[in-house]
């Protein structure tokens, strides 16, 4: 059972910030790569959010936010109040432009992919072997 003073203060957060991003790491030196990759999007939308380091308390905080949402892994964004996902699902959201949308701002122009980029992006495709001799 989630230490309920802290579920109380996490509860609070959340419906303070209307955009609120538990995270691995902080904003500007994320711990990991899918805490980066959303606040990249974020970043991108240009959008002012909260951030809460979970690493100092990892397993109190899984165990608090597990209570409140049903979700156990981090990052996990939350809007106006609820929660939205984590980091494959924000992506999803953002490349589908649902998460301008929600967030209430205009998604930008993103550059046309170089065909190394598409490479990259399309899962079906290996990417080339490079042997160094």
């Amino acid at each position: 059972m989630a230490d309920q003073q802290l579920k109380q203060r996490v509860q609070e957060l959340i419906t303070e910030n209307p955009v609120l991003l538990f995270m691995k790491g902080t904003p500007d030196q994320p711990r990991c790569g899918f805490s980066m990759r959303v606040v990249q999007m974020l970043d991108s939308l240009d959008v002012e959010y909260g951030a809460i380091d979970v690493l100092p308390a990892l397993q109190p905080l899984r165990e608090v936010t597990t209570e409140i949402s049903d979700w156990q892994t981090f990052p996990q964004l939350y809007v106006n109040g609820e929660l939205v996902g984590g980091c494959d699902i924000v992506e999803e959201m953002d490349e589908s432009g649902e998460l301008a949308t929600l967030l209430g701002v205009e998604r930008p122009e993103r550059p046309a992919m170089s065909a190394k980029q598409e490479l990259q992006a399309d899962p079906q495709q290996s990417p080339p072997i490079q042997i160094q001799r």
